[in-house]
């Protein structure tokens, strides 16, 4: 099943996210863009990346060594994360699409990364529907996220009924239940989302009728009011760039991963030591 992906990457604080390297075990520094590529490995045919207006020349030389069918989309203004998705929609046209969040990196707890992306297409393929990763998150960690709630189905997977963009703590507690959670842990977007048509449908229609694009949350709960929306728990962690340490917390991931373990845990023991 190949389909379209779209990247966003359009946010004032996503500029240089893209260019961002990060060392790897066999000691190349591949950027941003290229992990994100190869999370969606053969998952796609072509890929669309929202970009900030004026950032076409350099997007386009960070990607074009790949090879891949890739094209770039501009928001010309920035008005929040659903309004950068709908730049997307005659790019994706009426059709399903994969959606990645460009500032997050991800890692697979085992296997190749492009096995969590595999995931969600087996179960868009199986199911008919949208289905979004997500992983237990703290609750200390709801003002960065997005979050779902609603009956667990077994092995991981969720019947979303209610969508929440960084809820308080008081919110989720309410609204947020899921079953087979620790204590304070909620089900927070992971950045890796198979959307029906029926999202971009959402989108346009508010936009027609109101002449604002609504935001992702709130397009997300709509969908799953008109039809059946999953969720599913991936074996892999996601890391936001864009926050405080987020790139450090990245490295140290990926490292950690390798064969120089010892070396880095060494290295943060003398640092703590003094």
């Amino acid at each position: 099943m190949k389909l379209k992906a779209v990247i966003t990457a359009a946010a004032p604080g996503q500029r240089h996210i893209l260019h961002q390297t990060l060392a790897t075990p066999d000691n190349r520094r591949p950027t941003m863009g290229d992990f994100l590529l190869e999370l969606l490995a053969d998952a796609v045919d072509e890929i669309g990346i929202v970009i900030p207006a004026g950032d076409r020349a350099p997007i386009a030389d960070l990607f074009a060594p790949s090879g891949r069918r890739i094209t770039l989309i501009e928001q010309t203004e920035a008005k929040g994360y659903g309004h950068a998705l709908y730049q997307a929609r005659d790019f994706v046209g009426a059709e399903p699409f994969l959606h990645l969040v460009g500032d997050h990196f991800y890692l697979a707890d085992q296997g190749p990364v492009s096995a969590l992306t595999a995931e969600l297409v087996r179960l868009h393929a199986s199911e008919g529907c949208s289905v979004s990763a997500v992983l237990p998150t703290r609750e200390g960690l709801l003002p960065y996220f997005g979050a779902v709630g609603g009956p667990a189905l077994g092995h991981g997977l969720y019947h979303v009924e209610t969508v929440l963009e960084k809820p308080t703590p008081t919110q989720a507690e309410r609204e947020l239940v899921a079953a087979g959670l620790r204590q304070g842990h909620y089900l927070c977007f992971f950045g890796i989302h198979l959307f029906s048509p029926g999202l971009m449908e959402i989108l346009h229609t508010q936009y027609t009728a109101t002449g604002v694009v609504p935001g992702l949350s709130h397009a997300l709960q709509l969908l799953a009011r008109q039809e059946r929306y999953l969720a599913t728990v991936l074996p892999g962690r996601r890391f936001d760039i864009g926050s405080k340490y987020g790139l450090l917390q990245a490295q140290l991931a990926l490292g950690l991963q390798g064969a120089d373990r010892d070396e880095i845990l060494s290295l943060m023991l003398e640092l703590t030591a003094r």
